[in-house]
């Protein structure tokens, strides 16, 4: 089945991150109230890549269990989210925390290595954690759960079990020995472990929304006969967002906040995409296809942005700079997706996947073309 109308919400949500930050451009001015109206609540694209995730992990991996299948995902995995943020972090450090002075600070060292390895920096600062790349919050939640889901498929027909029994563990038992649990994703739990922190944060179940959203879109049985009603709920399910996020009942991350309407509306378009047509625009659907490398570059090209005007004596925090850091997100997105993504990401990928057949040679290696389909897919 096409899943344009998935690309398509991908796109959506790394422009409302994209306009998020580009509202900061319009602080202390008359302006940054109306700029914290129309696009904080842009934010929650961040719940919503989240929910996304877990269902293209179950949608790309039907029928998959084992050693070597989860191997496959994991590497595959870390081969297209690990090396671009890399890069991204290297980048900037050079653009914003000092260049080479910062590879002279043993402390900023330490910093770096476990900013490159997802662990908090400061952990009583959830979910953002202090890393060194501001935005690599939401890729250490990313990762921490692919590799459950990978462990878990290990476990064959009882991977969901295994799963939910991890999660079980880590989002309500051990919370509940340090104080919790909570649906709070700022808070913080007297862990000695700061990564006990990032294990323990409720916004992962989000990531589990996303996987329940994807089995039931799985199920034949399960859908929506009538075309009319299909629609109505489509409409209705995103409308219901669009006022939980811009009328300032839910104004944070997480399943208390945005999330859960979020999970709503993914379930509703699942659902109703099995009767209707959910088409997109192309340029959307472009949009979603290099969001993560949208995501990684935005903040990038805002810094550098910024720094241009300053030198033309341009810098009015108006609403001319939000549009030009929106408008200057795509060809960066573009160029990251083209040499981080596809370039370095899919030449590690085929490394990795490489190793993994050589360890764990029990079936042949999948067909190009089906490799190039399934990291479309993926991506």
């Amino acid at each position: 089945m096409k899943l344009d109308w998935l690309q398509g919400l991908r796109g959506l949500a790394v422009l409302g991150v994209v306009l998020t930050h580009g509202r900061y451009f319009l602080g202390g001015t008359p302006n940054e109230g109306l700029g914290n109206l129309f696009f904080l609540p842009g934010a929650m694209g961040v719940d919503l890549f989240f929910l996304i995730s877990g269902f293209i992990m179950v949608y790309t991996t039907q029928g998959a269990s084992g050693p070597r299948d989860a191997a496959l995902f994991t590497v595959k995995r870390f081969a297209r989210i690990w090396p671009a943020y890399a890069v991204v972090t290297i980048l900037w450090i050079f653009i914003s925390r000092g260049g080479m002075g910062f590879f002279h600070d043993a402390d900023r060292l330490r910093a770096l290595f476990k900013s490159l390895a997802f662990q908090p920096l400061a952990p009583q600062e959830a979910p953002f954690f202090g890393l060194v790349f501001p935005l690599a919050w939401t890729l250490a939640f990313e990762m921490y759960f692919y590799i459950v889901f990978g462990i878990s498929m290990l476990a064959g027909r009882l991977r969901w079990f295994v799963l939910a029994s991890w999660m079980l563990l880590t989002l309500v038992l051990l919370p509940a020995t340090h104080g919790g649990p909570t649906l709070n994703v700022q808070q913080y739990l007297s862990f000695r472990s700061a990564y006990m922190q990032l294990v323990t944060n409720p916004i992962i179940y989000e990531f589990l929304a996303g996987v329940v959203i994807g089995l039931i879109y799985l199920n034949p049985r399960i859908r929506i006969r009538n075309e009319t009603v299909a629609w109505q709920t489509v409409v209705c399910s995103a409308g219901f967002v669009l006022w939980w996020g811009w009328s300032g009942v839910g104004g944070f991350h997480g399943p208390a906040g945005w999330g859960w309407p979020l999970a709503l509306m993914v379930l509703a378009l699942a659902i109703a995409s099995k009767t209707v047509a959910l088409t997109m625009p192309r340029w959307l659907v472009w949009t979603g296809t290099v969001s993560y490398s949208m995501y990684l570059t935005h903040f990038l090209g805002q810094v550098v942005l910024t720094r241009w005007l300053e030198q033309l004596g341009l810098h009015d925090h108006s609403w001319n700079e939000v549009f030009l850091t929106l408008l200057l997100a795509m060809p960066l997105a573009a160029l990251s997706h083209r040499l981080l993504e596809r370039g370095l990401g899919e030449w590690v990928r085929d490394k990795l996947v490489l190793l993994v057949n050589r360890i764990l040679s029990s079936r042949a290696v999948p067909a190009p073309k089906e490799v190039i389909k399934m990291s479309k897919i993926a991506s």
